[in-house]
């Protein structure tokens, strides 16, 4: 067998068709693992990569696929970064898991975990894992190691509930028969007095979402859902749920797989839920509800529900699943019980297999060090540059970011070698160039500084800090007509860059200096104390240096 690596968007959309047909033949196949779900929740995230299992055979078909994100954390105690593997559709998919053809899941479960056994990782979170329940001993079994230990991570309730039950109701051809066979007596005599009110003239009715009313009705049930839910979960974690499942389910109702029926009396909005549709397994997800908690009857969450399931009755599906967590309320509506787990495995040192990053988390990390420079935390930059070298030989931003941190501490000896060197290697010399005759004019390397300089100038003639650069290291070699060549024609440069105009107007000030030493020479007078010396630092002279 042989392992592929889908990890864009174009790779993903070539697999659809293949995609699909394991799908439907994989018996426990759930729709946060369909191709439609995870193409645009994908989308939406970064570093997210696909384990395609196929035969060796050249153009053999995929027999399953494994989706999974990579997530990347500082350890604040080490100042060091770690990955995370996890499941691709964390954290807004019930089931998650891997697809695969009948008869190939022992062959997927060997070639997935000796795939993981590879990686650079410190946390690998099999959560909210659906499937058989062999399918997770299988797992554990074969990614179990002397290097990692394992445990259940089952997330805990405030109210006792169980989320690793997902209550689902299997569903009879006829309406009549789901009444008679799923529910108690009072409870069928309710929700058919209550949907006979859908029928009269008591102002009662249900509506589901049209293209010129999701947006509404979304807002209906987030702001119910916003009021029932943000004491406990506090407001900004409220809003940031809010709108991540907004997007999901937008997501869903544009590829057609989204119900939002919502309940109303008179023009008053009572309740509204958004069921997710998966066609393919004839089953409806009920993912979220929003309700007027005053209003007690008819119970919006019975009139609800109860008119989804007699509407997927009637249309041939075969499920109503309610999701994850055991709350009483869905047991009445016939509810058997379906696990899923949750299994974190760790390694025994609490840092990542290997010892170093996880190649797709180096960019990341980097951008953390730059970010930690920027803000001036340069002791932590340093630990995290010196990771990403370690992960990365030869990564040249942070061995820039290593060498300006020589520069800021004063080793300018060592400083300029790793300038000098990074100099030789790059495709990029510009800001290297630019630090490099820093430390040569701050080591009184004025003629290597006027040299370095002019390179610049040559290549990018419009880099105002360099020609000016330049004009001071001429100045300070006695080559005063060069420098005054060089400064008078920075003041033909016309530019609105923030960077440059500093240097422009440092620039102006050296020469008009310059001018007035070289009227003096010229009348023979004496020259003002200072006229022969550096021009002041200021301004840009005092800017932090950028990193690329």
């Amino acid at each position: 067998m042989r392992i592929d690596v889908i990890d864009t968007v174009a790779g993903f959309d070539a697999v659809c068709g293949n995609w699909d047909q394991v799908y439907r033949d994989d018996p426990d196949a759930q729709h946060f693992l369909s191709w439609t779900w995870l193409r645009d929740f994908l989308g939406h995230r970064g570093r997210w990569f696909v384990l395609a299992l196929r035969e060796r055979e050249p153009g053999a078909p995929y027999v399953a696929f494994l989706p999974l994100r990579l997530l990347t954390k500082l350890d604040d105690q080490n100042g060091l970064f770690y990955d995370e593997i996890v499941m691709g559709g964390n954290y807004s998919a019930d089931y998650t898991g891997f697809i695969v053809m009948p008869g190939y899941e022992q062959k997927a479960i060997a070639g997935f975990a000796a795939y993981l056994k590879q990686q650079n990782w410190t946390h690998l979170r099999l959560e909210h894992f659906s499937g058989p329940p062999e399918r997770r001993e299988k797992m554990i079994l074969a990614l179990q190691g002397p290097l990692v230990m394992f445990r259940d991570n089952a997330p805990t309730s405030h109210d006792d509930i169980d989320n690793t039950i997902c209550p689902v109701v299997s569903l009879p051809a006829r309406w009549d028969d789901y009444l008679e066979q799923k529910m108690s007596s009072q409870t069928r005599q309710k929700l058919r007095r209550f949907l006979r009110k859908l029928d009269g003239d008591e102002g009662y009715r249900i509506t589901m979402a049209t293209p010129e009313t999701i947006d509404r009705d979304l807002t209906i049930l987030f702001d119910f859902w916003r009021t029932r839910w943000t004491e406990r979960k506090g407001p900004e974690r409220t809003e940031r749920l809010i709108n991540s499942t907004r997007e999901m389910l937008m997501d869903c109702f544009k590829s057609g797989t989204l119900d939002v029926p919502v309940f109303w009396f008179g023009e008053q909005p009572l309740g509204a839920l958004a069921n997710i549709i998966d066609h393919p397994k004839k089953t409806i997800l009920f993912y979220i509800t929003g309700r007027d908690e005053n209003w007690k009857t008819p119970s919006p969450g019975l009139m609800l529900h109860g008119y989804c399931i007699h509407r997927a009755i009637e249309d041939g599906f075969r499920f109503y699943d309610f999701l994850r967590g055991n709350e009483p309320y869905k047991y009445v509506f016939g509810a058997d019980e379906r696990r899923i787990s949750y299994t974190l495995f760790r390694t025994r040192d609490g840092r990542n297999l290997g010892g170093v990053l996880h190649p797709r988390s180096v960019k990341y990390v980097y951008e953390q060090a730059l970010e930690m420079y920027r803000k001036g935390e340069k002791g932590k930059a340093e630990i995290v540059f010196t990771q990403v070298l370690q992960s990365s030989p030869g990564h040249v931003g942070a061995e820039f970011g290593l060498a300006n941190l020589l520069f800021d501490r004063g080793k300018l000896t060592e400083a300029l070698a790793a300038y000098q060197s990074l100099l030789e290697r790059t495709a990029e010399p510009l800001p290297i160039a630019l630090r490099l005759g820093d430390t040569q004019l701050a080591l009184k390397l004025y003629e290597d500084a006027a040299v370095t300089f002019h390179r610049i100038g040559e290549q990018a003639p419009h880099v105002v800090q360099a020609r000016y650069k330049e004009g001071v290291a001429l100045i300070a070699t006695r080559r005063l007509t060069q420098a005054e060549t060089v400064l008078a024609e920075i003041q033909d440069i016309h530019t609105d860059d923030p960077v440059a105009i500093p240097y422009t107007e440092l620039a102006s000030v050296a020469l008009e200096r310059l001018r007035q030493h070289n009227a003096a020479l010229a009348a023979d007078e004496q020259i003002p104390e200072g006229m022969m010396g550096l021009p002041g630092k200021r301004g840009g002279e005092k800017r932090r240096p950028r990193m690329h």
